[in-house]
């Protein structure tokens, strides 16, 4: 629910202003010959941002790439098992990121670091979403599992609800 009514308002509206920005840049660029320093700057941040806070969001509405040929000719039991083979993947590449993301956001945190245009943003503070966004996609996966160990299929009817839960 949180995910839903906040995470994907959030992102929406870090897309939409990122989306507004270019839009300001390129009119600005093609009437006026003028360019502004900080546009692409932020516009990249506003898309890392709104890309990493709904990895979890697009997995549980089934927007991630499903490839189905090989585990529909499975039998029950060895479909269960890549199910769960799949979830403790995904969990332990979220794993992985979220622990590879932390020496990056603690290097930029303890160096001062600020981001190149006249923004003047810390740089730890724009890839602290890396490891928000890894534990976000965690949740997703130990969902999986959960419904995975039950005997669902996490990844097939294209959402996860805490019904299945």
């Amino acid at each position: 629910m949180f995910e839903r009514k906040v995470l994907l308002n959030v992102a929406t509206v870090l897309f939409l202003v990122s989306t507004a920005i270019m839009l300001f840049e390129g009119i600005s660029r093609a009437a006026f010959d003028s360019s502004s320093f900080w546009a692409e700057e932020s516009v990249r941040y506003l898309m890392v941002w709104a890309f990493f806070l709904t990895l979890g969001i697009a997995g549980s509405a089934g927007n991630h790439i499903r490839t189905e040929l090989l585990v529909e000719r499975l039998s029950p039991r060895l479909r269960s098992c890549c199910h769960v083979a799949s979830s403790l993947v995904g969990i332990l590449f979220c794993g992985l990121l979220f622990f590879a993301s932390l020496p990056q956001v603690h290097r930029y945190y303890t160096m001062g670091m600020m981001t190149e245009s006249n923004l003047d943003l810390p740089l730890w503070l724009l890839f602290l979403v890396m490891p928000l966004g890894a534990l976000l996609f965690l949740a997703y996966y130990l969902r999986c599992l959960v419904i995975a160990l039950k005997g669902g299929d996490p990844f097939g009817n294209g959402q996860i609800t805490g019904s299945q839960l």
